[in-house]
C-alpha cells in the first residue's frame, strides 16, 4: 500500500506540491486556451464541458510539448548534463509548436523559474541552470522539468506533475470563470489521474524531435463544435 522507506525519503513532497501550485492565478495556458472568454459567452458552463476541453487541451497541446519537454529536462537534470537544455529549447521554440503555445509556455517558465528563487531546495538547481538561463529559451517544461528533479527520482512522476499542474490550473480559472462550486476542481483532477498517469508513460518514451503543439484556436474549436 505505502512507499518503501527510501523512495519516501526520495521524495521532496513540500516541493511537489509547490511545483504543483505554481501556475499563476491569471494568464498561462488558461488564458491561451480562452478558458474566461468561452465562460463570459455562454459556452463554457459545466463540469463536463470543462473536462472535455482539458482531455483536448492535454492530448493536442499541452502533453506533447510540455509533456514530452519536461522527461528530457528531467534527465538531464538527474544525469547533470545541463548542456542539453539549448537543444530542448530549439524543439519548443520550433515552428512545429503553436505560437501562441511558445509565448504562453516561455511566460510560464519565467514566472517559474523567478517564484522559485524563494524556495531552499531550489537553490542548487538555480546555481546550475541560471548560466545556462541567459541565452537559453527557458520554456515552463524545461524550467519544471529541472526543478521537479530535486523533488522526486521518478520520470513518470516527474511528467505526471507537470501535466496535473497544468490540469489544475486550466480547471482552476474554469471554476471562477463560469463559476462553480471549487469542490469541482477535485473532482475533475481526481476523474483525470488515470489519463495523466497513461499519458506520462506515453511521452516519457518520446524524444525531443518528437514535441509539437496544436494552436489553442484549433483545439477550442473543435471542442466547441461538439458542444
Amino acid at each position: 500500500m505505502y512507499g518503501t522507506v527510501p523512495e519516501i525519503q526520495a521524495l521532496n513532497l513540500l516541493g511537489l506540491m509547490q511545483l504543483v501550485d505554481s501556475a499563476p492565478t491569471i494568464g498561462g495556458y488558461a488564458q491561451c486556451f480562452q478558458i474566461n472568454d468561452l465562460a463570459r459567452r455562454g459556452l463554457l458552463r459545466s463540469e463536463e464541458q470543462i473536462g472535455q476541453l482539458l482531455e483536448a487541451v492535454l492530448k493536442s497541446s499541452i502533453g506533447p510539448s510540455d509533456g514530452v519537454a519536461v522527461g528530457w529536462a528531467f534527465k538531464a537534470a538527474r544525469q547533470g548534463d545541463l548542456a542539453e537544455l539549448p537543444q530542448l529549447a530549439s524543439c519548443l521554440s520550433g515552428p512545429q509548436v503553436s505560437a501562441d503555445i511558445r509565448v504562453a509556455s516561455l511566460e510560464l517558465g519565467a514566472h517559474l523559474w523567478e517564484l522559485s528563487r524563494r524556495w531552499d531546495w531550489a537553490q542548487a538547481m538555480h546555481g546550475q541552470v541560471d548560466s545556462l538561463a541567459l541565452p537559453t529559451d527557458l520554456h515552463h517544461a524545461m524550467a519544471f522539468g529541472a526543478l521537479v528533479s530535486e523533488t522526486t527520482a521518478q520520470e513518470v512522476r516527474a511528467i505526471a506533475m507537470c501535466l496535473f499542474s497544468a490540469a489544475k490550473a486550466i480547471i482552476r480559472a474554469a471554476v471562477t470563470a463560469i463559476p462553480l462550486d471549487e469542490a469541482v476542481i477535485l473532482k475533475l483532477l481526481s476523474r483525470l489521474q488515470p489519463e495523466i498517469a497513461d499519458m506520462a508513460y506515453h511521452y516519457a518514451a518520446c524524444r525531443p524531435e518528437t514535441i509539437h503543439a496544436l494552436s489553442p484556436a484549433k483545439v477550442v474549436a473543435s471542442v466547441v463544435d461538439r458542444w
